[in-house]
């Protein structure tokens, strides 16, 4: 309840039915609840009332959702619904493991010529990613590994090589044991 409470800026007597249910629904989970509530606002569940001037919520709609018994089938099917270009930069993200330094994306950038940043902070929008500490996190681990196996294979493979190549030609990195796991080195 203190999580719901402080996400909607209301008192927790006024949240306590709704968190009750998000409880119910997600196994206690708050990596689960955090995805509901932004599924519920995406299916206009939960939404702010003007004449109200707070959120509100529609119980028997949030009682009959249809939500998988899994977070990460949960967040699996949010992946999903991402646009390409999201998905693009979620899966170049994948490559450094849960998480990558700002920095490091900003020489991506350079290197794939892609508006990185400007793409995972779409999926952060989407609660997909974490941004914190100069960093993006992903929120779960088998978003990781979504984006991932989402890469062609051949793809993976080749952007494997070329990276290496690139990396004896250059061998100052930025993060030897990010760029290392990736088989990527960037341009100081």
């Amino acid at each position: 309840n203190e999580f719901v409470s402080a996400t909607l800026s209301l008192l927790p007597r006024i949240t306590r039915p709704l968190a009750n249910i998000l409880h119910q629904r997600s196994k206690g989970s708050p990596i689960f609840v955090k995805q509901l509530m932004v599924e519920m606002s995406r299916q206009r569940y939960l939404y702010p009332s003007l004449t109200r001037r707070r959120w509100v919520w529609e119980v028997e709609k949030i009682r009959d959702m249809k939500i998988p018994e899994s977070v990460a089938t949960f967040i699996l099917n949010s992946f999903n619904r991402l646009p390409s270009e999201v998905l693009s930069g979620l899966c170049t993200l994948s490559c450094f493991g849960a998480s990558a330094s700002i920095e490091l994306i900003e020489a991506l950038e350079a290197e794939v010529q892609q508006d990185l940043i400007k793409h995972l902070d779409e999926a952060v929008a989407e609660s997909v990613l974490d941004k914190r500490n100069n960093s993006y996190y992903f929120v779960h681990d088998k978003l990781q590994e979504a984006a991932y196996s989402a890469m062609n294979p051949e793809e993976r493979r080749h952007t494997h090589f070329r990276e290496r190549k690139r990396r004896q030609i250059n061998p100052n990195c930025l993060n030897t044991s990010q760029l290392g796991r990736a088989g990527i080195c960037c341009r100081r």
